[in-house]
């Protein structure tokens, strides 16, 4: 026999039992990587939305933008069309004497 001070303990512990194993149910939901994948997925997806929407009503700031990043990704090719030293001719070639005691 159990005093019911007892019972009400046990019922309480079931209860949390059962809420603790909830919320452990719920943090692995939550944190399985397809889930997260999924999460992310969507707000890439909506970001891209967004972006599109900003082209399209603002397409002289995209372009600017796009010309910008364009530029500083082609930096070096950019600078070296620019950039080229100056070539330095030859200085002409004087035939060397030919080296005494040899029979040529």
């Amino acid at each position: 026999m159990t005093t019911p001070s007892l019972a009400a303990a046990r019922a309480d512990v079931l209860i949390k039992r059962a809420r603790l194993q909830a919320s452990v149910a719920q943090a692995k939901h939550r944190l399985a990587p397809s889930t997260i994948a999924s999460h992310v997925a969507d707000d890439l997806r909506e970001k891209a939305v967004d972006g599109i929407v900003a082209v399209r009503e603002r397409p002289a700031a995209a372009a600017g933008i796009a010309a910008a990043l364009l530029a500083i990704v082609i930096r070096k090719p950019i600078g070296r069309l620019f950039h080229r030293t100056p070539t330095v001719p030859a200085a002409p070639r004087t035939p060397t004497p030919p080296l005494q005691g040899t029979d040529s």
